[in-house]
């Protein structure tokens, strides 16, 4: 059940079939919310090497040929992910947009 205002009066609506009840002040409520993640988070360690795998791509700031390559979705679900660079040799990090 979730909590909304009606005509000026708190009521709870079932979100699958529409049943609306209205608020009764001896009934108390807890609202609660689960949240389910599968993300593995990575730590990254000074001085040690980055998790993500190593592709060519040319650095614009060194030149050189080889990259940490991963790759986010910065924006909204129903556009292209970011690609997203850091140059193995300088550390410089650039973004590529699909």
């Amino acid at each position: 059940m979730r909590p909304r205002v009606e005509d000026g009066k708190l009521v709870y609506v079932c979100p699958s079939c529409g049943y609306v009840m209205e608020n009764n002040p001896g009934i108390s409520s807890v609202v609660t919310t689960k949240v389910v993640s599968n993300r593995e988070d990575v730590e990254i360690k000074e001085g040690g090497k980055m998790p993500f795998p190593v592709v060519e791509a040319t650095c614009p700031k060194c030149g050189n040929n080889r990259a940490y390559f991963q790759i986010v979705q910065t924006r909204a679900a129903d556009e292209p992910p970011t690609r997203i660079y850091t140059c193995t040799k300088c550390g410089y990090t650039w973004r590529e947009y699909s």
